[in-house]
């Protein structure tokens, strides 16, 4: 397997996990807990909060997930040396949606 192949399945495969983790949470099936989910203080203050920050948190996940699958699938197409580059980026894409999820929950 070349390191485009393994950096591509990597990639895919984490995308597809955080999209499924994502979606219990998206559709309000976990309740507030201190394992799983989008764990900051706002969230904690009422089940409504909640709610609003794991859901719109999981939507901004799911959506990058696949930003990230996307770039899975865009490693079998680069340079075998500009590969890590490429897969580096869409691993750092993963944050975008916790700053995201931090800004929305400073709202409620």
């Amino acid at each position: 397997m070349t390191i485009n192949e393994k950096a591509a399945v990597t990639l895919i495969v984490v995308g597809i996990v955080l999209f499924l983790v994502s979606l219990p949470l998206y559709v309000g099936k976990i309740k507030r807990n201190s394992i799983y989910g989008f764990r900051i203080a706002k969230a904690f203050e009422s089940e409504e909060n909640w709610y609003a920050v794991n859901r719109f948190g999981a939507g901004a996940m799911m959506l990058w997930s696949v930003v990230l699958a996307m770039v899975g699938i865009a490693c079998l197409n680069v340079q075998p040396q500009n590969v890590m580059t490429v897969s580096n980026a869409g691993f750092l894409s993963i944050g975008v949606p916790i700053v995201l999820t931090i800004l929305h929950a400073r709202k409620l």
